[in-house]
């Protein structure tokens, strides 16, 4: 997992470095922690192009550029990349919610909640890393599991709509791979359909929009179950 710190104070730079790398032996087993550091943000945007980082910890008052900006570039170039704003100031807290970011820290850091968001993060970076090998029509497919907008089953096929188009095959092969998705980020919403909540883009009454303009209907009996697993989903974002 990739990491950059950013900010022009050395201090915080030492002081993030030093918190990531003794939470570091928790994850050893799991993935491991790689980080740089920034004292200004025209560097950091010009390693990310490169590295394209998973998590940023970034000042929002950087003595070159203004933090929120080159939040914008960042997403522009990986939408899925979690930054975390490190600042003394809570003023630009609305902001921070204009260019999605992942969690908003106030100086100086405290201990529990740097940690728990730590542990969040790595979690999010283990399930945009997680792939399934999908049998499809054109063979086996390997697709990230972030990628899936959701599943469709009918009568011995099954269609999978991604961000990198839609795949067809035999049911009986990837019922399992229904199961498993529940783990994750997914929800079945009636006997057909099984979807990824992160691609949700809107709901209205029974109905919820895809990130790629399908519109799906959620099943009566779902329907109470389904609006509590999605807000516990936003709630953990």
């Amino acid at each position: 997992m990739k990491i950059a710190i950013c900010d022009d104070e050395e201090y915080y730079l030492k002081d993030i470095s030093s918190r990531i790398h003794n939470l570091e032996n928790i994850y050893q087993d799991e993935v491991s922690l790689y980080v740089d550091t920034f004292q200004n943000g025209i560097d950091l945007l010009e390693s990310f192009q490169i590295k394209r980082y998973d998590l940023i910890y970034l000042d929002i008052e950087l003595n070159d550029v203004n933090g929120v900006n080159l939040a914008k570039k960042i997403h522009d170039i990986k939408p899925n990349c979690m930054i975390i704003f490190v600042t003394s100031h809570m003023s630009y807290f609305n902001q921070s919610y204009i260019v999605n970011a992942f969690q908003y820290m106030k100086k100086p850091l405290k201990d529990k909640l740097f940690t728990n968001e730590l542990k969040r993060a790595v979690k999010k970076y283990q399930f945009y890393q997680k792939t399934f090998v999908f049998p499809t029509s054109v063979g086996n497919t390997v697709i990230n599991v972030h990628d899936i907008i959701f599943l469709e089953t009918f009568y011995k096929r099954y269609k999978l709509y991604t961000t990198k188009g839609v795949y067809y095959g035999s049911l009986k092969p990837i019922l399992s791979y229904r199961e498993e998705l529940l783990e994750y980020h997914f929800f079945q919403i009636q006997r057909s359909f099984t979807v990824n909540l992160a691609h949700i883009r809107s709901i209205d009454n029974s109905v919820v929009t895809m990130s790629n303009d399908e519109v799906l209907k959620i099943s009566r009996k779902k329907y109470k179950e389904f609006k509590q697993a999605f807000y516990k989903f936003l709630d953990k974002q």
